[in-house]
């Protein structure tokens, strides 16, 4: 940015200089308008406070996708910019005044790709060029242009003698400066013209800004006027000093030396496992062998006709040799179209749910900076606001507008046929399963981006992955990208578990780019608007919160009704306690009071609002085990008894229901749990996180979990709940979601294997068939994870070649199993020919030795049974010699 920022239209604003002392607004105002320089000064606060500020008001410039082309500077406080940057914020430098350190000292802390800026008077001028090193700062901020005042902009700046900047006196600063020079204090949109006229590089102003009734429009005012004269060139540029050739010639790295072979040996093996690493990261070959596409089906119903784009995954294979083509492998797809983030996707739904006629647009609920937490109430707003697809929210008119209702009074949805489509399945018995209860799809009205999907024992066995940030750490754009993230490898739902900041507009972010229904929990958000004090939890605050985010679109909401007052005593004794956040916070709230939960108290009511949105119960399993030592206690089971109680008064008003289940249980009561889940609430989908199996594994949860899921889908759990290898850890990053993901797909494919669901191992027979002829790349694409299976095999086997090799680093060319058992076939024919073998070698006809002989001859290797121990030991001498002498290498060259 030091190379290339632009002075000619500059901001200097700070708290002061607002009514409400929130300048995001303005910022944003005069981005629109055309600012190309932006000063905050706040001298007044505090360093941290300066550092939110410099964050938010970067973020904006960001938002408008300005970070290249508009400079952010702040007044004085270099100590600030350098902890800004250090910490990855985009700020591009410091303007110093007369009382701030020496520009010298700012350039020894910032480094050289840092602005600094300098206010000077032009009494002034001859002072700084004569002491300040050359190419030491950037620009120059010469005032006033007018008469002062109290309120001057740049008021440290001034000259105290008040003497004015003329046009004369600002062309002769201009002249004799080797740097730019902007001319502010005072300065209004009547004097740009003739500024403009001048040498100066450009203006800054405040009021003329921060006081006009439009910003924007101000703004784009003066950027027109200066533009009048001198188009639309850039002004501003820093004079550097040349620096020697011997400085400016780097000395080429120094080669690592080490001290002895096994140092470097160790320091090349590291080297080697990091690429490896590195690849296995990516999802460069994934995205190249697994394509998104979409079938077009028709579909009518008595609201209309539609043609339905269904998405699958294409995987395109190769030939088998001497055989033929494959036809490529489709796969069920949770990706999603791509879409620019910032503007979300298209609402894929929005016609099929007005078509019904039997919802409405309403203003809805106003929204407060409350629900975006402490931090957005003091600034102001979120750090990164939502400026892409709006919609006005909807709700039921007269009746539920839930799929149960639909299917329980006959009416296909497009939703369901969509559905049937994707699950290879008959639409009539997608009704039935949502009539029951038996099934759920989760698909709020004002979630119309979202691709209908369903969860229940008789279909594919989905996926949920866990998102969110924390007090501590992560920001929306990387949640955003978590969830594309966790859809490219094959999340089926995504929950919101945002505690942090900008809870709100986090969950917007998520639900405008989400291709698959997002739960959340709605306690967290309330816990927040309450400086996280349970006792000050309310029904009317909690309710409040619920109709945010049911206008907003979250498909599925954990409720913690089953916590009741007098269950909480059962957890005195546990080993672990309460370790749902959600039911912790609900149980503290009880013995607070002395009153039972509001939720469970309020639930009818809770399901009247569901029903107007079509947003899905997850009852949550707030007394669940968090260790081996507590499963399957009093509480657990306690709760459970209630959830079937509010399962029913749920489905009585139509709307849906799934249970979530138990989180550590030992695996042999995994069965006995989901079939008491069934029993007791009358077979709602189970959700289940996990069930972790042990708790011996910090850093590999997801391989305990999953070893859990299994078995519990296996008996009918419709949906698991991923955990991440950070589970108990820390909250997980993209690569921790990528495997939490990938082994919980394994998870659900081998429970659909396990329930014989209709082509659940064309996979597996695929990516067989692919092994056994040595069609690598076959192999790789068809893996849930190809990049990770390439990066493995080239660790071993990097060159080209040995991707079309008939082995691989495991047995080596000459004791692959597979290319011997190519070898029999060649040589013995089909099944009915080597039968026939057999039985002749039975009856005599061919001797056993000579069968045995041949059968791996076509792949150079001698059978035990004809060779002598004399023979075996001088043909291992012969072959180890060869390889010696050939330099170890595993290919050479014919001629070799």
């Amino acid at each position: 940015m030091r190379d290339g920022f632009d002075l000619s239209a500059s901001l200097v604003v700070g708290p002061q200089d607002i009514a409400n002392g929130v300048i995001t607004d303005v910022v944003d105002d005069a981005l629109r308008g055309g600012v190309t320089f932006i000063r905050v000064s706040a001298r007044h606060i505090t360093a941290r406070d300066l550092a939110g500020l410099a964050q938010d008001v970067a973020q904006i410039i960001e938002d408008n996708d300005k970070s290249d082309s508009v400079a952010l500077v702040l007044d004085g406080r270099a100590d600030v910019v350098w902890q800004c940057r250090n910490k990855g914020i985009k700020v591009d430098g410091v303007h110093l005044g007369p009382n701030d350190v020496e520009p010298r000292e700012a350039r020894e802390l910032l480094g050289d790709d840092a602005i600094i800026g300098l206010s000077a008077e032009i009494e002034g001028l001859v002072p700084i060029l004569n002491e300040i090193p050359e190419g030491c700062i950037d620009y120059i901020a010469a005032t006033p242009f007018h008469m002062a005042t109290p309120e001057l902009e740049a008021a440290s700046a001034a000259d105290e003698h008040g003497t004015l900047l003329t046009v004369d006196r600002v062309n002769t600063m201009a002249t004799a400066c080797v740097y730019p020079v902007a001319v502010g204090g005072g300065v209004t949109v009547d004097d740009i013209a003739t500024l403009a006229g001048t040498k100066a590089a450009g203006w800054f102003v405040t009021k003329a800004i921060t006081e006009a009734a439009d910003p924007q429009a101000a703004t784009q005012a003066m950027v027109d006027a200066w533009k009048s004269v001198r188009g639309d060139a850039r002004h501003g540029y820093a004079k550097r000093a040349e620096k020697p050739a011997a400085e400016t010639s780097a000395e080429p790295a120094a080669e690592k030396k080490f001290t002895n072979a096994k140092d470097a040996k160790a320091a090349a093996k590291l080297a080697k496992q990091q690429r490896v690493d590195i690849a296995a990261r990516d999802s460069k070959q994934r995205d190249k062998a697994h394509i998104r596409k979409t079938k077009t089906v028709h579909f009518e119903n008595q609201h209309g006709t539609y043609d339905l784009e269904v998405p699958y995954t294409e995987i395109k294979l190769s030939d088998t040799p001497g055989v033929g083509p494959n036809p490529p492998f489709i796969d069920y797809s949770t990706e999603g179209p791509k879409c620019d983030p910032k503007e979300g996707l298209q609402p894929l739904r929005l016609a099929w749910i007005k078509d019904r006629g039997d919802v409405e647009e309403y203003e809805g609920r106003r929204r407060n900076l409350a629900d975006d937490g402490k931090r957005a109430m003091k600034r102001g707003k979120a750090t990164k606001e939502w400026r892409g697809r709006r919609h006005n929210p909807m709700k039921a008119k007269d009746h539920p507008v839930t799929q149960m209702w639909y299917a329980r009074h006959g009416i296909i949805t497009p939703e369901m046929k969509f559905v049937a489509e994707r699950e290879n399945c008959d639409v009539e018995l997608v009704r039935s399963e949502l009539a029951s209860g038996h099934a759920v799809m989760p698909c709020n009205i004002n979630h119309p981006e979202a691709e209908p999907m369903i969860i229940g024992e008789k279909f594919l066995t989905k996926l949920n992955a866990n998102m969110g940030n924390s007090a501590v750490t992560s920001s929306i754009d990387e949640e955003v990208e978590k969830l594309t993230w966790a859809t490219k490898w094959g999340a089926d739902t995504v929950m919101d578990l945002s505690t942090g900041n900008d809870i709100h507009t986090t969950r917007e972010w998520i639900l405008r780019n989400s291709p698959v229904p997002i739960g959340t929990v709605p306690m967290y958000q309330a816990l927040e608007k309450v400086e996280d004090d349970a006792s000050k939890l309310s029904w009317e605050l909690f309710r409040d919160t619920v109709i945010e985010q049911c206008e907003q679109g979250v498909d599925y909401m954990t409720i913690h009704a089953g916590v009741l007052l007098r269950f909480v005593p059962l957890t005195a004794n546990r080993v672990t306690g309460i370790v749902s956040r959600g039911g912790s916070i609900m149980a503290e709230w009880c013995l607070q009071h002395h009153q039972e939960s509001f939720l469970y108290t309020h639930f009818d009511e809770l399901c009247d609002i569901f029903a107007k949105y079509d947003v899905a119960f997850s009852l949550g399993d707030g007394l669940r085990p968090g260790s081996l030592a507590d499963a399957n206690d009093a509480a657990q089971l306690a709760e459970l008894m209630t959830l079937g109680e509010l399962t029913q008064r749920a489905w009585a008003k139509d709307v849906q229901v799934m249970i979530e289940g138990p989180g550590h249980i030992p695996f042999d009561t995994v069965r006995m749990n989901i079939e008491l889940e069934k029993a007791v609430c009358s077979g709602a989908p189970f959700y289940t996180l996990g069930p972790l199996t042990t708790d011996t594994a910090p850093g590999y949860d997801h391989i305990t979990s999953a070893i859990g899921g299994v078995e519990i889908a296996r008996y009918g759990t419709a949906m698991l709940c991923y955990v991440t290898p950070k589970e108990h850890l820390g909250l997980p990053n993209k690569d921790d979601v990528k495997q939490g993901v990938i082994a919980y797909k394994i998870a659900c494919h081998a429970a659909d294997i396990a329930k014989h669901h209709p082509h659940a191992q064309d996979r597996d027979l695929a990516i067989s068939k692919a092994r056994f002829e040595f069609r690598w790349l076959d192999q790789f694409n068809l893996a849930y994870d190809p990049d990770t299976a390439i990066a493995f095999h080239d660790e071993t086997l990097p060159a080209e070649p040995a991707k079309m090799a008939h082995f691989c680093s495991m047995c080596g060319p000459k004791f692959c199993s597979m290319a011997i058992s190519q070898n029999i076939r060649k040589k013995f024919g089909n099944a009915a020919q080597q039968e026939q073998l057999v039985q002749d070698t039975i009856s005599g006809k061919v001797p056993a030795v000579d069968v045995a002989a041949q059968a791996v001859a076509d792949s150079g290797v001698r059978s035990g049974a004809a060779m002598s121990a004399e023979d075996i030991a001088a043909g291992m001498d012969q072959m180890s010699e060869k390889f010696r002498a050939q330099g170890g290498k595993l290919y050479a060259k014919a001629s070799e």
